[in-house]
């Protein structure tokens, strides 16, 4: 028969028309073995470069689609995700087009777009509403060839064309589904103390599925993070961009601090600055979109409410910091919107109908319910030198009067200097020291120790703090799972949640109303055993039940329920390692840097 050949690549699936028995003919006398669709997509997937690397010849489509498949990830020093599945990879096409039985996935027999080519290419278009380059998946050569297949002249060039685009957009799918759904790089690619896992993802089966049921559209609908906090920056990435796009914000010149009373040119610029409402669902505050050269208290409250979202110490006055934050480029805060819709993809898609959600940068403690922030209050973390990882857990219990082991760390570093001058600071601090098992501890009096011999590290004891007034962890403790002794916890040092920036623990949370919180985990069936262990000096434990999740997150821009876009500092500059990452999977696909690291924005000064 003369289809034989030509149903090696492609399924007949359709009546053909009028015109299409004098393209068989052509197309079956034009293909020889070798230039069947089959062979033709077997010869491509076999002739990429190793790991994925850009092939050198010219054929710009075979570059394309060799740009788009995945390595493995590039560890951070002391991580482990060291063979993490990343997407596509040319067993993944190999294997997609095996079980498809070698036909097209994306054109019917005559060359012509399947209604899901048009679904997937228009999703691929608004890639960059979620902060993602099209580009990445080679969106530029796909238009290319999908004006091209399906026209005369019916040659073996026509196969390879078909060829050429089917694999093209399986591999733009995956990659896109992968980027989307889990992210562009692993966590662990750029630091080792981010312990939270990306949503796993099947993008073989799911394909596979969703051309089955016609349901394509529903599948990329499905691909981000569900989370409303997603959705927010990604309007608020919207927002930016439409700035952008006009020209930017105008840039108010050096010198003296403006404050009220002020007046003059760079009185107009800021307020016409403070007047752009990008990234911010509420419009410009009419006093401050006014006309004036005067800088009056209207202007001052515009300019609190500007340092309140970038973290800085709301005086109502422009300079110094504030006019570094004022004059960032609009692509720069782009740029790190994008960082941080990267993020949201890292973090469990279920966080819980009730969960606590903390926000390290933002020294931020929030309860939510039914996706909706419910209560929150301020919080200490951990020091540059001693961060608080970023993982996800459960609180399971809360301890009344907690007891506190110090940490070696903390013993051989803060304490043993103290002692080997005055032993009697541990009856001042209510200290003991303990020596053999944790299960059964000796306790030593510490006039019989040798202070000064205790040198190099070498601590033979532990030390334990009771419960009491002067207890490091005050009153209350929040009894966490995790394997990196983190939990959260009261504080008799009260006066360091007034401070702005609060990065000051050995890596512990320190929650600033510690008793509001315990009494809505525990709930009101438990308010009067909660009151009860209070007003008494011994350790009690009672129980979360259910336990309830809680999600500490590294977020250095993000909406505020209500709807202001706000930026931190980046306490543990994790920002510059992500972007380098980034930089390195983007030059993989284009050559370039990645759309979140662009080499002419700089950071602001800090």
């Amino acid at each position: 028969m003369l289809l034989t050949r030509f149903r090696e690549g492609v399924a007949m699936r359709s009546v053909l028309g009028r015109a299409w028995p004098v393209l068989l003919v052509v197309l079956v006398a034009a293909c020889g073995p070798r230039d069947t669709i089959p062979g033709r997509l077997e010869a491509r997937l076999k002739s990429f470069g190793d790991g994925g690397r850009p092939d050198l010849s010219r054929d710009e489509v075979q570059q394309a689609l060799a740009r788009q498949l995945r390595s493995a990830p590039v560890p951070a020093e002391g991580g482990v995700n060291r063979s993490n599945p990343v997407f596509p990879t040319r067993d993944t096409l190999r294997e997609f087009y095996a079980n498809n039985g070698q036909r097209l996935a994306w054109c019917d027999d005559s060359g012509g777009l399947l209604p899901s080519t048009k679904t997937l290419l228009d999703a691929l278009r608004r890639a960059g509403e979620h902060g993602l380059d099209p580009e990445d998946y080679a969106l530029s050569r796909l238009d290319l060839l999908g004006t091209q297949i399906g026209k005369p002249p019916f040659d073996d060039a026509a196969v390879a064309r078909l060829a050429d685009f089917d694999l093209l957009m399986t591999a733009a799918f995956f990659r896109y589904a992968a980027d989307l759904s889990t992210g562009r790089v692993h966590p662990d690619e750029i630091r080792n103390d981010w312990h939270t896992n990306p949503p796993e993802l099947d993008p073989l089966t799911k394909l596979d599925q969703a051309r089955k049921d016609g349901t394509l559209a529903e599948l990329l609908e499905a691909l981000p993070p569900p989370h409303a906090g997603y959705a927010r920056l990604r309007e608020a990435l919207r927002g930016l961009r439409q700035v952008e796009a006009a020209g930017g914000w105008p840039a108010i010149p050096d010198g003296p601090e403006l404050g009220p009373g002020s007046r003059g040119p760079r009185v107009l610029i800021l307020r016409k600055r403070l007047a752009e409402s990008a990234g911010t669902v509420e419009s410009a505050n009419s006093a401050t979109a006014g006309a004036g050269d005067q800088f009056d208290e209207a202007l001052a409250e515009s300019v609190r409410r500007f340092q309140e979202r970038h973290a800085i110490e709301p005086d109502g006055k422009v300079g110094g910091r504030t006019l570094d934050e004022l004059n960032v480029p609009v692509d720069w805060w782009s740029q790190q919107v994008e960082l941080n819709l990267e993020r949201w993809r890292w973090i469990p898609r279920r966080l819980g109908a009730l969960h606590v959600f903390v926000n390290i940068p933002a020294f931020d403690l929030k309860l939510v319910r039914g996706g909706a922030s419910v209560w929150r209050t301020r919080i200490v973390v951990g020091k540059a030198f001693s961060p608080t990882p970023v993982f996800s857990d459960r609180i399971v219990a809360v301890v009344v009067n907690p007891p506190w082991n110090v940490p070696k760390s903390i013993a051989l570093g803060e304490y043993l200097p103290e002692m080997r001058d005055d032993p009697r600071a541990f009856a001042r601090r209510g200290l003991r020291l303990l020596e053999g098992p944790e299960e059964d501890p000796r306790e030593v009096d510490p006039a019989t120790v040798d202070w000064r011999a205790l040198e190099g590290g070498r601590f033979p004891y532990r030390l334990r703090q009771d419960p009491g007034p002067n207890n490091a962890l005050g009153r209350l403790k929040f009894q966490l799972t995790n394997e990196f002794r983190i939990y959260l916890h009261d504080t008799p040092t009260r006066g360091l949640f007034g401070q702005s920036d609060r990065d000051l623990s050995h890596g512990c949370i320190r929650v600033e109303r510690p008793l509001d919180l315990a009494a809505r985990l525990l709930g009101e069936s438990s308010q009067d055993l909660l009151r009860e262990a209070l007003d008494q000096p011994k350790e009690r434990h009672l129980s979360v039940k259910p336990p309830v999740p809680i999600h500490i997150l590294y977020l250095t821009a993000w909406v505020d329920d209500a709807g202001a876009l706000r930026f931190a500092p980046d306490v543990y500059e994790f920002d510059g390692p992500q972007r380098t990452a980034l930089d390195r999977v983007a030059s993989r696909v284009s050559g370039g840097p990645a759309s979140g690291a662009k080499e002419a924005a700089h950071p602001p000064a800090r």
